[in-house]
């Protein structure tokens, strides 16, 4: 359990661990010259890397050291794709260079909607109510997203790494927030 990892918190670290697979999905993608599906039409922006194209798999399914499968790449492309002309009227953004599409991508996308914003998530309403005596928890959870994400996104050592024990404890605080949250 928990004790025997020398973790502070269960919670968090799961926190941490969701956010370090975010940041490494975001990573990878990236370093292959590919866009998750960022782009401007006039229906407005689309951004693709947001926390609602991940699905939590069931523990035994997939690699055992992972929470999350990432997917909703049908409006992926690649730096080959990339069509800055088509931008322009969204330089503002970053929109005009493929640096700063992926920049937005990893900022405006992922990491605001890491830290409770909706700006960048579709069909996700984040509309649960916490109350004020649990504001400090997920203030300290959502915080603990962003640095791993970040973290990941850097190719920084990840300080909390996979341990089974942890694991499986942690999926128990995710069948949890299923059942509260469906």
């Amino acid at each position: 359990g928990r004790e025997a990892t020398g973790e502070p918190s269960g919670l968090l670290w799961l926190a941490w661990r969701l956010g370090w697979e975010c940041g490494l999905a975001v990573r990878a993608l990236h370093a292959a010259d590919i866009s998750w599906g960022t782009y401007a039409d006039t229906m407005g922006v689309h951004c693709n890397a947001h926390v609602n194209n991940f699905v939590v798999k069931p523990p035994t399914v997939g690699r055992q050291t992972t929470f999350l499968a990432a997917l909703d790449f049908d409006m992926a492309f690649t730096k080959a794709g990339f069509v800055p002309e088509a931008m322009v009227e969204r330089a503002s953004l970053g929109f005009d260079s493929w640096e700063g599409l992926l920049n937005f991508e990893a900022t405006m996308g992922m990491k605001t909607v890491l830290s409770g914003d909706t700006f960048a998530s579709t069909g996700v309403a984040n509309s649960a109510v916490v109350p004020e005596s649990h504001a400090l928890v997920e203030m300290a959870f959502r915080d603990t997203l962003v640095c791993a994400y970040e973290a990941a996104l850097e190719g920084s050592p990840d300080a909390h790494p996979h341990n089974a024990a942890m694991r499986a404890a942690a999926y128990q605080f995710i069948r949890l927030a299923l059942c509260l949250t469906t």
